[in-house]
């Protein structure tokens, strides 16, 4: 069903506006970041909340470390207080993998979409290809880095800062495996996402204060 969708709104920007299916693609990316865009505001926003109460986190874990209980329950009413969901930085990311597998299936059989990607190519890539393009992989690696710096909370957690280096590693590996194609909706949905959190950081929340107490 998604698949349909997706190959249907392709084909729509590569007929319509008579674009190649690379840029069909980046369009598809825009259109679904437009769609999730409140999403991702409430993501950012729960980030955003997180940095900002980081001191009262940090105070409340060392005051209750022998205390796991009660470090949770106050932990849980500094959240409510300042309106901070935890885990509201998942659900975008939650919500685009349908719409990958989605753009997989349709680039790993897009003759059964009535597509014909003989000459699907973008900057020189084959977007039916895959391990071909390290350069591609590269650039996802980067912009995969680049978007965790900006949305990763400070914390002295060693664990999460080794992360912060091993997703963009394993990300860049992923899209190197996986069709072009894929790669290029990853690569555009990144940077796209790296251009939202700016606008949205400065434009919609940067004069947004929790309230600490």
């Amino acid at each position: 069903m998604i698949s349909s969708i997706m190959a249907n709104l392709l084909t729509f920007f590569h007929d319509s506006l008579g674009v190649g299916w690379g840029m069909s693609i980046v369009f598809l990316t825009l259109l679904v970041k437009v769609v999730l865009f409140p999403f991702s505001l409430s993501q950012i926003r729960s980030m955003e909340g997180i940095k900002k109460i980081q001191p009262e986190m940090k105070k409340i874990q060392e005051k209750y470390k022998n205390n796991p209980e009660e470090q949770q329950r106050r932990m849980m009413e500094l959240y409510q207080k300042n309106k901070v969901n935890p885990l509201g930085g998942c659900l975008p990311l939650l919500l685009q993998l349908p719409i990958l597998w989605a753009l997989f299936q349709v680039l790993r059989v897009p003759e059964n979409y009535n597509l014909d990607f003989s000459n699907a190519y973008f900057l020189t890539m084959d977007l039916t290809k895959s391990h071909s393009y390290w350069l591609l992989a590269v650039i996802s690696g980067l912009t995969s880095f680049i978007q965790q710096k900006m949305t990763t909370v400070s914390t002295a957690d060693t664990s999460q800062s080794t992360m912060m280096y091993v997703m963009p590693v394993f990300m860049g590996y992923i899209t190197y495996t996986l069709k072009a194609g894929i790669g290029v909706y990853w690569v555009a949905s990144t940077v796209i996402g790296i251009i939202q959190q700016w606008i949205i950081t400065k434009f919609f929340i940067h004069d947004e204060q929790p309230e600490l107490k």
